[in-house]
């Protein structure tokens, strides 16, 4: 019975502990902003080019071990620090200015000489490569992933620099809304509704009339066929039965019929013969012992 207690607590202990490496792959670059002369700053002040990492999943990541590269250099986030921990739908960010003696959140490199940044798992793995252009990377704007009009996200420049927070920044209008404020009144979208109904009834009139009356067309050949092949079946019938017994036959088994029907009663005479029958007498089957006197005759004295 102790075996099983033991069982059950190490369980309970594995699955209380939280599982970072089944979702490393959540974690992905999701903005960089490479000319930063006088805006987001780090803990010492000074500002300077800074990668963000974002955890898409819906649990927590530790990335620790995990390594981010650049052209010719990488950098391996160092293990020890709670604060690689990503909380869900959480940020990270790391600034390239090329001073790791600064803390675990700053890189040995920088974004000055590089197209690309690469993000790698502790065993190696590529997780996540981040392309740009250099050249279009303007001061004061960040690149990253942001959703279009259709709700798909695409990388290109941000409207707002936001580390650590999202990038959707813009309140989106959505198509509803646009069309709201076209038709502010509702008349368009009225007749719209009618025209609509009235052409979807309509359709739904039509196939189902046509669809009736292919099936009552469909119904009324085949009974035709069957009363064609019923009749048909009768006459060849009818001619073979003509034809089968003639009028002289069916006298000859009549009368055959007759003669066996008679033959089955016997005649008999009208003479009775009636023969005397003498049985010896017996007291035993006597009536006259079975009755009683009557009237009952009283000795008189």
């Amino acid at each position: 019975m102790s075996s099983f207690k033991y069982a059950f607590i190490l369980i309970g202990i594995v699955l209380s502990m939280p599982t970072f490496s089944q979702s490393i792959k959540d974690v992905r670059i999701n903005e960089i902003q490479v000319h930063n002369a006088d805006g987001f700053r780090d803990e010492y002040g000074q500002a300077g080019s800074w990668i963000e990492l974002f955890n898409t999943g819906y649990g927590k990541v530790n990335i620790a071990g995990c390594v981010l590269k650049v052209e010719g250099k990488e950098y391996r986030i160092p293990k020890g620090d709670p604060a690689t921990v990503v909380p869900t739908r959480g940020y990270a960010v790391f600034f390239a200015g090329g001073t790791p003696d600064k803390g675990t959140f700053h890189t040995n490199f920088t974004l000055d000489d590089t197209d690309f940044i690469e993000f790698y798992n502790a065993d190696g793995s590529l997780i996540n490569r981040f392309q740009f252009n250099p050249a279009s990377m303007v001061d004061g704007v960040s690149y990253g992933w942001l959703e279009d009009l259709d709700g798909i996200e695409k990388l290109m420049p941000l409207p707002a620099t936001t580390p650590g927070s999202n990038n959707n920044t813009v309140e989106k209008i959505t198509r509803s809304e646009t069309f709201r404020q076209a038709d502010p009144t509702g008349v368009v979208f009225t007749v719209i509704n009618i025209v609509i109904v009235g052409i979807s009834l309509t359709f739904l009139y039509l196939i189902f009339k046509y669809m009736g009356n292919f099936f009552m067309k469909s119904a009324l050949r085949k009974s035709k066929k069957i009363k064609i092949e019923t009749s048909g079946n009768t006459e060849a019938g009818s001619v073979k039965r003509k034809s089968a017994v003639t009028n002289d036959e069916l006298a000859v088994i009549a009368m055959a019929l007759y003669k066996y029907s008679e033959s089955l009663h016997d005649y008999e005479t009208l003479s009775l013969t009636i023969n005397k029958v003498s049985k010896s007498y017996s007291p035993w089957s006597s009536k006259i012992y079975g009755l009683r006197q009557y009237p009952n005759k009283r000795d008189r004295k």
